[in-house]
């Protein structure tokens, strides 16, 4: 029996964190520097902000600071159409305008940022790869991070783990645990210590319910860790799966 079974069957509170997650998590204050660093944007308090669908599109992503209301990161595909959802048909064939060698590419995610000190990045998937694997890229090409999906024989769990290193091929330095449900996800450094947990809102989770769709969430981020560096990593767990062969296919064969 696994550390976790033997949990499951034991620890009441562990139940429900595996199957939701924890509501209230316990986020530790870090030492500034100790963890992966993006553009230094640190807080002496947990940090709040909003992630979002934006507007006419589901797979691109607004990040709002909950203090302001200000968005601070926008999402986009290269090889996008913004109107898409105003013409579906393509009668107006505006997408031409936007389109980039043969089309819209899913699995390039190119990030810009809106707030003052933090640097616009992009993110890449690896050429070959078994678990999607990402690379979070600044806009020079310097690769700061790394993310790709754990196996399960690995982590020994059934729950998704990701792992989160430096560089092109660095030191791991979090390990990203869901739970069962897709409500939650934990940001965990080297001491199984939480720096961060994504959750979605109630009011996500009501219309996931109801209309089947929910996209609003929560990155709580703990006390001396680079807010920047937490919330590409969001955008990066996003991406893994994506692969350049698929949209080669859907550009240049499907199409």
């Amino acid at each position: 029996m696994t550390a976790e079974m033997n949990k499951l069957a034991n620890d009441p509170n562990f139940v429900v964190q595996f199957a939701v997650g924890d509501p209230i998590p316990d986020l530790v204050p870090q030492q500034k520097g100790s963890g992966i660093e993006m553009s230094r944007v640190y807080f002496d308090k947990p940090k709040r902000y909003i992630m979002k669908k934006a507007h006419m599109s589901r797979e691109d992503v607004r990040i709002l600071d909950v203090d302001n209301g200000r968005v601070i990161m926008v999402s986009h595909h290269p090889g996008k159409n913004p109107y898409e959802k105003m013409d579906p048909l393509g009668l107006g064939n505006a997408g031409k305008r936007y389109e980039r060698h043969g089309g819209e590419w899913e699995s390039a995610c190119d990030v810009t940022c809106r707030q003052r000190g933090m640097q616009s990045f992009k993110i890449r998937p690896k050429s070959l790869s078994r678990h999607g694997r990402q690379y979070i890229k600044r806009t020079n090409n310097d690769t700061v991070m790394n993310i790709g999906k754990m196996g399960k024989l690995k982590s020994m769990s059934i729950r998704p783990h990701f792992v989160v290193a430096r560089g092109m091929d660095g030191e791991v330095v979090y390990t990203i645990v869901a739970d069962m449900m897709g409500r939650t996800f934990a940001i965990r450094n080297k001491d199984d210590e939480i720096v961060a947990q994504v959750a979605k809102t109630t009011k996500a989770l009501i219309k996931s319910e109801v209309f089947g769709s929910g996209s609003e969430s929560t990155i709580d981020i703990a006390p001396g860790v680079d807010c920047s560096a937490i919330l590409a990593i969001v955008y990066g767990i996003g991406q893994v799966g994506h692969h350049f062969v698929k949209d080669s296919f859907n550009n240049f064969v499907a199409d």
